[in-house]
């Protein structure tokens, strides 16, 4: 066992060695044509907004709905620009 492992210990050491081949570049969507993480984004903030209006925007209570921390529903209020 021993000596597979000084085998491999011995192979030179690979720095840099991501490969960028076979990568294809970003395409230009046509007009009107979302990413997915603009749909994410866009579907998350409409969520948000209705849970807020359900809890009358109890903070607390909307956090618990949408099982996150409460924290993490004041930053994503404010991502979103949510007033």
């Amino acid at each position: 066992m021993l000596y597979r492992s000084a085998i491999i210990m011995d192979k030179p050491e690979k720095k840099n060695s991501i490969s960028t081949k076979g990568r294809k570049k970003p395409v230009k969507l046509p007009d009107g044509y979302e990413t997915l993480q603009q749909v994410l984004d866009r579907v998350e903030d409409e969520y948000i907004r209705k849970t807020l209006e359900l809890t009358n925007w109890n903070l607390q209570k909307t956090s618990r709905v949408l099982d996150i921390a409460r924290n993490t529903l004041k930053a994503k209020i404010q991502k979103y620009h949510i007033e």
